[in-house]
């Protein structure tokens, strides 16, 4: 009312003219945008189509309606028919083995795993084949600024940590060999002023003591522990003792099973000096399937709930135990991306179980199911998945094969949105960055995947990955292609030199 009455006034001296509305300001253009896409937000479980994602100094700053006003980006992609998920994390990698390391950080980035969890990060001496902690930040940081192209490196672990100390071990390798509780304290606290890993790696050959008294040091400190079980501790003993999480779909089956206490038993008596036999380790799969226990496995799984430990189940790694004489399997095309060094280590392993009695590989192939199994239990209970490879362990092939673990978790008995959870939202969880990953919405970081068909309606769309964003770089399928040919080359050029060396 005020300009009314304003001219009302001025009119009697001619001074009043008609003051226009305000215009605002059109908005800044943004870096990238994608229009009308369906959004798929494992965060909230939602499944949203004609969206358009607005992308602005790596993060997203907008996911509004199509339809809305227009806005303007320096680049623009069409996402009509298309979906948009959050990168992928593999929460079990193996990228620190020196000769792969480039290789696999491009065929991660290649197949849209844009963060990791580095589950053996360290080194005893440089210049090995194992980078040390050292090397694989300066590779974090070189990926961060684009120098260097791979997923994001999330976690780094500590060099793996038991009791299996050599007669002439140093004093550097006694640091990752604590035989009793004043050592596993000391190993704790020297790791943590020394060399400061995010995780510290458990082995398996543990002195029940040290165990326990490392995973107590550690709580104390607020560092997470990750990795194998020592034999004479079940699931549910040690996520009491404060595991952070567990790895690897062969424990839980075996303490779901009447066997699993026998076993566990056993090896604890043999450690502590008593006169009986060493357990029989390649008898579980098959006493695991027919002790399976359904009131021991739901007690051993609540025990992972009440304590909020993660499961990271890697059912490929089991599936490689049962299928190693299956020439399919040992034909993968994607050997192409694996130098024939690497291959010479796996290939002892893949012979051991393909020269295994039939009545064996029976076994393994049914404890396989036994962990499918179980995880579905876990996971319908409440226990935290996370999605992991082990890549670069046998027959895992670094970034395509997080697409065939996803298959597994299906498998298992998770839906596809509950799947993609496992590999975006809770691993964004553990590592407490649910502000930068784990969703498509307002402010997280924009690592992306833009895939051409629906991961909710088959997991394995996944796999059909028309690009890939990461911090809101561009990187279209031409571009993922040429990082797979680069691979391809690089191994073709390492088998050359191999065979001019022999």
């Amino acid at each position: 009312m005020r300009q009314p009455l304003l001219c009302l006034a001025l009119l009697l001296t001619g001074a009043c003219t008609t003051i226009p509305d305000a215009q605002p300001a059109a908005p800044e253009p943004v870096d990238l945008l994608v229009r009308n896409v369906t959004v798929i937000d494992p965060e909230q479980a939602t499944r949203t189509p004609g969206r358009d994602v607005l992308i602005d100094n790596g993060r997203i700053t907008a996911v509004i309606p199509s339809e809305s006003a227009a806005h303007g980006a320096e680049s623009v992609v069409d996402g009509t028919g298309k979906y948009l998920i959050p990168g992928l994390i593999d929460m079990h990698t193996h990228s620190s083995i020196r000769p792969v390391h480039i290789s696999t950080l491009k065929l991660m980035a290649a197949n849209g795993v844009t963060g990791i969890r580095e589950m053996g990060s360290d080194c005893i001496e440089r210049g090995k084949i194992g980078m040390c902690i050292d090397e694989m930040r300066e590779s974090r940081a070189k990926i961060e600024s684009g120098e260097l192209v791979g997923p994001r490196i999330l976690e780094l672990s500590s060099l793996k940590i038991d009791s299996n100390r050599p007669e002439d071990a140093d004093d550097v390798w006694k640091l990752y060999r604590p035989t009793d509780a004043d050592q596993a304290r000391q190993t704790v606290a020297l790791l943590a002023a020394e060399r400061r890993p995010d995780i510290l790696k458990i082995g398996d050959e543990f002195q029940p003591e040290a165990f326990k008294a490392l995973l107590a040091a550690a709580r104390e400190q607020g560092t997470k522990t990750g990795g194998h079980l020592p034999p004479m501790f079940s699931m549910a003993e040690a996520a009491a003792m404060g595991m952070t999480s567990i790895e690897h779909a062969r424990d839980l089956p075996l303490d779901c099973s009447s066997h699993g206490a026998v076993f566990r038993g056993q090896m604890m008596a043999k450690i502590m000096g008593e006169d009986v036999p060493w357990p029989d380790r390649k008898a579980i799969p098959g006493k695991a399937r027919d002790g399976f226990d359904e009131e021991l496995c739901a007690a051993q799984i609540a025990a992972l709930v009440e304590h909020g430990t993660y499961y990271v189940p890697t059912h490929l790694t089991r599936e490689m135990d049962y299928r190693a004489g299956e020439s399919s399997y040992r034909e993968d095309a994607r050997l192409a991306y694996i130098p024939a060094m690497q291959q010479g280590q796996w290939n002892p392993d893949l012979d051991r179980t393909a020269e295994a009695p039939p009545e064996m590989v029976r076994d393994l192939a049914d404890f396989f199911r036994l962990g499918l199994k179980t995880t579905g239990m876990a996971h319908d209970a409440g226990v935290k998945i996370m999605a992991g490879t082990d890549a670069n362990d046998t027959m895992v092939f670094p970034g395509f094969s997080l697409h065939d673990e996803l298959r597994h978790l299906v498998a298992a008995g998770l839906t596809p949105m509950e799947t993609l959870q496992a590999a975006t939202s809770v691993p964004a969880e553990y590592l407490g960055r649910t502000a930068d990953f784990g969703g498509v919405s307002e402010g997280k970081i924009a690592d992306l995947l833009l895939l051409s068909a629906d991961p909710t309606a088959d997991i394995a769309n996944t796999t059909r990955i028309e690009a890939v964003i990461f911090g809101g770089q561009l990187r279209d399928r031409a571009a993922l292609d040429a990082l797979l040919a680069d691979v391809r080359e690089w191994v073709s050029l390492a088998d050359e030199q191999m065979k001019g060396a022999n």
